[in-house]
């Protein structure tokens, strides 16, 4: 089978994530990352940047419960999910206040970006591209995410990858990188998390 009729056809993890009422295929990504690399206990709140159209959401929800709180940011809008509170505005601009609405829950416990920048296959532009998203997470972080917290986010390997590390282990105690089986294996993504916020 060609690359081209997988896509089409769909692999098995899009397959899948539509039986199984999933929004995105990436569902699965953070699935077992949340399995395998990082403890969400129930009542806890995550911020997830870039989450249309909500696969990570659906997720992240089924680890925190009722008790817990996700909210969602994206410039694109998303489908309603009961329990999420979504904001429609790019995440450079995030502000405080815009959170007043869910403050109880604040600072999260988790930040999660699956964010990536438009290919363009040339691999400097892509990973400066890369590099300039990963700012604006930690910027997001550095403001919104609580002591001993933890962040989840997706990047190229190489360079962005070299540049996120060196980020995270100046911000957590721990960093450790993952590329979980629902990546595409001829994809260049990979994820790195840090915990415990310093």
């Amino acid at each position: 089978m060609s690359l081209k009729s997988n896509y089409r056809d769909g692999d098995f993890f899009t397959k899948r994530s539509k039986k199984e009422g999933y929004r995105s295929r990436a569902s699965y990504k953070l699935k077992e990352l949340l399995q395998k690399e990082i403890r969400v206990s129930k009542g806890q709140s995550i911020l997830d940047l870039g989450c249309s159209p909500g696969g990570w959401i659906q997720v992240a929800k089924e680890f925190v419960g009722k008790s817990g709180k996700i909210a969602g940011v994206d410039l694109k809008e998303m489908e309603f999910i009961e329990g999420c509170f979504f904001l429609n505005k790019s995440i450079e601009e995030i502000e405080q206040n815009d959170f007043d609405e869910i403050k109880e829950f604040l600072p999260f416990d988790l930040v999660l970006s699956d964010m990536a920048p438009n290919i363009s296959g040339i691999r400097e532009r892509d990973n400066a591209l890369m590099m300039g998203l990963v700012d604006h997470v930690l910027s997001v972080v550095d403001i919104f995410l609580k002591d001993r917290g933890t962040v989840l986010i997706k990047v190229f390997q190489g360079e962005s990858l070299d540049y996120t590390r060196s980020a995270l282990n100046e911000r957590f105690r721990q960093v450790k990188i993952s590329k979980p089986k629902a990546s595409r294996s001829n994809s260049n993504e990979i994820y790195i998390v840090g915990k415990e916020l310093k």
